[in-house]
């Protein structure tokens, strides 16, 4: 489906017109849902934390109050876009325009439920960020007392936050903290900025079969299933390919502000199922949140435990240490959903995870057809649950 299948390109929409001629010959109705986004996370994430290692210079060469004006800044600013709530610093780069798309399956009769499946069809950039072992350091759990270090980008958050506060006091002439604490502290800020200037200037896309190619996969083996064995009549089945998810889940941020808004999708009756990465490793459900992390919606994982009783694979839950899936925006603003996925656990993370050798042939076809039945599973417990 193409070697640069980025966030708003022609080969992002194509994969999502194929996808959807499948699914509109399954009996689905089609519906696009512009939006505009930015291309770049990574470029994102190295202007926030760029602009903090400025805070922290500017502050030990004698420009302290100008250091925490731009501490404060990219810490607020990557709080409210960690929570999908808005874009304060990338709302000033160039613009670029997606879409997603919407498939539906209207219930026979008055309508009880609406389950959506969520997958994302954008490939990713690559670098030394997802070189397998720094992964393996990175996604290595912290003792259970100090669980909360297991989220970086919040680690990184936080010495924002807390450097603006000692830049401030050293420049009101309150405090003046020692050199090494700027240093220490300003770390985390540092090597996430020179992480994610790397992977910008690769400007290197991977093939995304695995991720997110197999969770596409899965959507059209699930809508042919259903055609072939319906849900109840009164349950809706909606099938959403988004854009923008590599960008930073912007295309699932723009739907669920625009079904928020709209009124259109019940929370009470709505249930949203991400499939992200349906193979390369054992089949999880994810655990989100880049500042700390949210609990999975207990009816999520009421119908989880009773899939798992039944089943033979197991989904069991992992703790994301950093990144988020498209499931995350419609968690914050307080949907029942959860996503699944697989994740490999010597590295903490997919086999060839946002790497080039992320291709076809390296698809475990076994992982992916049991993710698959596991998902029909868990989309049938909760069409009757």
């Amino acid at each position: 489906m193409g070697p640069r299948r980025l966030t708003g390109t022609p080969l992002e929409k194509q994969a999502q017109e194929k996808l959807g001629a499948e699914l509109q010959a399954l009996g689905f109705s089609l519906e696009w849902r512009p939006h505009t986004w930015t291309r770049s996370i990574y470029m994102g994430l190295m202007m926030h934390f760029g602009l903090g290692t400025l805070g922290v210079a500017l502050t030990l060469y004698g420009q302290p109050l100008i250091g925490a004006g731009c501490l404060a800044f990219a810490a607020v600013s990557y709080f409210f876009e960690s929570m999908r709530k808005a874009l304060l610093l990338r709302g000033l780069f160039p613009k670029i325009h997606s879409q997603n798309l919407i498939a539906r399956l209207p219930a026979k009769k008055t309508m009880r439920r609406r389950l959506v499946t969520i997958a994302h069809c954008d490939a990713a950039f690559t670098g030394v960020l997802f070189n397998p072992t720094v992964i393996k350091i990175a996604t290595k759990p912290p003792p259970h007392a100090l669980r909360w270090f297991g989220k970086q980008l919040g680690v990184a958050t936080a010495s924002l936050a807390i450097l603006s506060i000692l830049s401030l006091l050293a420049g009101l002439g309150v405090w003046g903290a020692p050199y090494w604490l700027f240093i220490v502290l300003g770390l985390p800020t540092t090597i996430t900025f020179l992480l994610n200037l790397d992977v910008v200037i690769r400007d290197r896309v991977v093939p995304g079969a695995a991720d997110n190619l197999s969770g596409c996969t899965a959507s059209i083996e699930l809508a042919a299933r259903v055609a072939a064995q319906p849900l109840p009549d009164d349950v809706e089945l909606v099938i959403v390919i988004s854009g923008s998810e590599e960008a930073g889940t912007g295309g699932a941020v723009r739907l669920a502000q625009q079904v928020e808004k709209s009124g259109e999708w019940k929370k009470e009756d709505t249930f949203v199922i991400g499939l992200d990465t349906l193979c390369a490793g054992t089949l999880r459900y994810l655990e989100e949140g880049e500042m700390w992390a949210m609990d999975v919606p207990a009816p999520m994982l009421t119908a989880i435990e009773a899939v798992n009783a039944k089943s033979e694979i197991k989904a069991t839950k992992f703790v994301v240490p950093s990144g988020a899936s498209d499931s995350l925006p419609f968690l914050v603003r307080g949907w029942n959903t959860v996503c699944l996925s697989c994740i490999d656990p010597i590295i903490g993370a997919p086999r060839n995870y946002h790497s080039v050798t992320d291709t076809w042939t390296n698809i475990d076809e076994k992982e992916l057809n049991s993710s698959i039945d596991y998902a029909e599973k868990f989309l049938r417990q909760l069409a009757t649950q």
